[in-house]
């Protein structure tokens, strides 16, 4: 193959380059004859130069394929090379390979000052700025195409300034924007619905809402709806609710995953529905703490909607009591794939869809198999890949803290200084790693004039909903939250700051990262929804992350829509069996294995007979010709058991009963404040972690190198308090003495600030609340297994129990 170049600085002369011998040939044309000729020809290799008779150079170039350089000089030999009969093509050289010697077609073309150039030439140059990896340098080149914005994106000293720069992408509607929507007066709905609606100052539905009504939603089909976070999912449950309602249909259930969203939704409704005579109740399996009963909550199970959490619901299942179910929306659907969650929501949509004609509605955010989960949750699928407001994806890079921590800061006052078309201050939700990181950056930015709040699952119940009010009010400019809670905040922000794209001590999963990007931006508030991603470049969380956080940015940033999969283990499918046959029996009475078979399941994987024998096993099923629960199968399955932890109550009940508590379900979140961390990691010379279970032994192998007399004074107390316990004897004694203090009428933020005084642990209030309330529900258990096998001990957890609840009552 011959390349020929015209050369800029000498006016008549050609390159011929033979790339198959690694010849390089010269010559110079000149008019002669009204034709263009070639003399003065030579040939060069290795360094020798020979001549050659311009004869034989044409010859042998006409011999072979002839690419014409498609720079501005070398187009000039057009009409040379077609006098002369030689056929050709085009090719796009790389100009800075050029200038080392080497000929590199163009197939993608990076910008550099005013050329286009090779994605090698373009790491060159990049590298030659800015000290980063060539393999994180092409990855943004491949992405922006354009070595100038490379470099600006690192050399910048304000890159707010210019948005064009961080701009990743933009994530917009489809043609699914693009259909007609049904306006509320044209919905065949309850008038009490359109009032509400129109209340809202919503004339027609959005266009996930409009494609679910052509699927079937108000005809009664079972629907799976995928589409962004904050497309309008919820009014699309109102819809078939509401009208199944009105119809006499039945119960309106709306399940979420977690107690915060469950509160949000409850309030919600309450405020929408119950001035028209329509009753709504929360249940979510908590709330029985003293410190809990000022609060106005209707928890019965006649309302005519339930909002509940998945267990909450499925508490009433297995139990029998929940009856006239009409319709069932289930939120957040893809909690499928948790492995904390999957499992009892799997076997929770089986029971429901087995025991009631009701109408099924599954909201997921968009997955990736959703047609297939849609065939097997019996559901018809409704699958919307618009946006309602756009996504404006920004990628910004930090050398450090400090600076993250003054982006962040400038984002915030940018986007509250300025007012939407709707009449809304831009707000900010900025997500962290830990509880500790997201107090630090929130305190950060109150001492920099920024109104703005913490909020994660440590906190108590009044503390968050004071932070959701105050969010809601726009009195606050953002919130700092932890990535935990992604799923189950409903903030209505304009923007998203990923501070960081870790969560605890693993990197987001792409399903995270895109609830949380989809957190940014709302329909009727917004005009664009922005995302900001702040990246360290190199930066791990500790050593055994693989990753970087710039390498993990591109993989977040690139990734698609994760498959919703299950699979269940042992324990999860014999839990899940049991609540099944409980749950038949309390609805129809007689249990066949042919009913329990036909029970929809998306995890199972065991025979079923093995599952069955396993349970008759241990005292929990009577197998004859029907299948019956005992009194034991009975209060395992609704006090939520793994049949392995029902036994290990059952083998216990003669043990102490804190003792026994403990043993059941312990607490870990204790944490070494942050001052004394930091001054024992910097004295030492080693990271010291976070929780104190993980940093105890660290400290005692290190305490000999802490000379100063104050800092070991600090750290004395631990060293006696729990002088030889290793980590599992620390976290029984310490739950041990959350159950003790309660039982002394503290409340959790009383005992939180005894373990402060006392101990110099730090905890959080809402950790030691939910941790009595899992206290309760575990002395529940024993109750129910106690009253089978031991009354007297059945009676003293009722005694706890109660004192545990409310240790103010005599």
């Amino acid at each position: 193959m011959i390349i020929v170049r015209k050369l800029k600085k000498k006016k008549d002369e050609i390159q011929f380059a033979d790339l198959t011998d690694e010849k390089i040939y010269y010559g110079i044309i000149r008019p002669a004859n009204n034709k263009i000729t070639l003399y003065k020809c030579r040939e060069e290799k290795g360094g020798n130069i020979n001549p050659i008779q311009p004869s034989k150079l044409m010859g042998f170039i006409k011999s072979n394929k002839v690419l014409l350089s498609s720079d501005e000089e070398s187009l000039k030999l057009e009409d040379f090379l077609k006098q002369s009969g030689i056929k050709y093509g085009y090719i796009d050289l790389c100009p800075f390979c050029l200038i080392k010697g080497r000929f590199t077609e163009i197939t993608d073309k990076y910008k550099i000052y005013n050329s286009e150039i090779c994605l090698t030439c373009a790491v060159d140059e990049v590298k030659h700025e800015i000290n980063i990896s060539e393999e994180f340098i092409e990855k943004l080149l491949r992405r922006f195409k354009d070595a100038n914005k490379v470099i600006e994106l690192f050399k910048s000293s304000n890159p707010l300034k210019n948005p064009e720069i961080t701009k990743y992408d933009v994530l917009t509607g489809s043609t699914d924007d693009d259909i007609k929507n049904y306006s509320i007066d044209e919905l065949d709905i309850p008038d009490i619905l359109k009032e509400v609606i129109k209340n809202r100052n919503i004339k027609e539905l959005l266009p996930v809402q409009t494609l679910s009504v052509k699927g079937g939603l108000l005809k009664g089909d079972n629907l799976l709806i995928t589409s962004a976070t904050s497309s309008g999912k919820t009014l699309i449950g109102e819809l078939a609710g509401i009208k199944n309602l009105s119809e006499n249909k039945g119960k309106f259930l709306f399940l979420v995953p977690l107690v915060a969203l469950a509160n949000q939704k409850y309030i919600e409704f309450k405020e929408k529905y119950e001035k028209y005579g329509i009753s709504v109740s929360l249940r979510v399996g908590t709330g029985r703490l003293s410190e809990n009963k000022g609060i106005d909550i209707n928890s019965g199970i006649d309302s005519d909607i339930i909002i509940g959490t998945y267990e909450g619901i499925d508490y009433l299942i297995r139990a029998g009591k929940l009856k006239d179910i009409g319709t069932v929306i289930i939120d957040e659907v893809h909690s499928l794939n948790m492995e904390e969650r999957g499992a009892r929501l799997d076997g929770l949509i089986g029971r429901l869809r087995f025991l009631f004609c009701a109408q099924m509605i599954y909201l997921s955010a968009t997955v990736g198999n959703s047609e297939e989960l849609s065939k097997k949750l019996g559901s018809k699928l409704v699958l919307y890949n618009g946006r309602p407001v756009p996504l404006e994806r920004h990628l910004i890079f930090t050398r450090n803290d400090s600076g993250k921590l003054d982006l962040i800061k400038d984002i915030v006052k940018n986007e509250f200084s300025a007012k939407s078309k709707f009449g809304f201050r831009g707000q900010s939700l900025i997500f962290t790693f830990s509880r500790k990181r997201a107090e630090y950056i929130s305190n950060f930015l109150s001492t920099k004039g920024i109104k703005s709040e913490y909020y994660h699952g440590g906190m108590e119940y009044s503390k968050r909903r004071s932070v959701e009010d105050n969010f809601l009010k726009q009195k606050t400019m953002c919130v700092v939250t932890t990535a935990a809670l992604a799923a189950g905040v409903d903030f209505a922000a304009s923007t998203v700051v990923l501070e960081s794209l870790a969560m605890g001590g693993d990197w987001l999963n792409p399903s995270e990262f895109q609830q949380m990007c989809g957190r940014a931006g709302r329909k009727g508030m917004h005009e664009i929804g922005k995302v900001y991603s702040l990246v360290e470049i190199g930066k791990r969380y500790h050593a055994k992350m693989e990753n970087s956080e710039d390498e993990i940015s591109f993989k977040l940033l690139n990734s698609e829509p994760e498959d919703v999969s299950l699979e269940y283990n042992e324990d999860e499918e014999f839990e899940q069996v049991l609540a099944n046959i409980c749950s038949i029996k309390n609805y129809k009475n007689n249990v066949k294995i042919s009913d329990i078979s036909k029970i929809p399941s998306l995890g199972k994987n065991l025979n079923l007979n093995y599952v069955l024998e396993n349970l008759a096993c241990f005292d929990m099923l009577k197998i004859h010709k029907d299948v019956e629960t005992t009194r034991y199968g009975y209060a395992t399955s609704v006090s939520f058991l793994y049949p392995n932890d029902a036994e290990k109550i059952r083998k216990n009940l003669d043990k102490n009963l804190v003792d026994l508590i403990v043993s059941i379900s312990s607490f870990e979140n204790f944490y070494i404040p942050s001052n004394l961390k930091n001054k024992i990691s910097k004295t030492t010379n080693t990271n010291i972690p976070t929780r104190f279970c993980d940093a105890f032994e660290v400290i005692k192998e290190n305490f000999e190198k802490i000379k100063d007399k104050t800092l070991r004074d600090e750290i004395l107390p631990w060293l006696i308090e729990f002088d030889q316990m290793i980590e599992e004897d620390i976290i029984y004694y310490l739950s041990k003495k959350i159950l003790n203090l309660r039982i002394a009428k503290k409340t959790p933020l009383q005992t939180s600030k005894v373990l402060h005084d006392t101990l110099n642990l730090q905890t959080y209030g809402g950790d030691i609340y939910s941790y009595l309330e899992t206290s309760i529900n575990t002395l529940d258990a024993v109750e129910r297994i106690g009253s089978i096998y031991n009354k007297k001990i059945a009676k003293e957890a009722n005694n706890i129990k109660k004192k545990l609840e409310n240790p103010y009552k005599n």
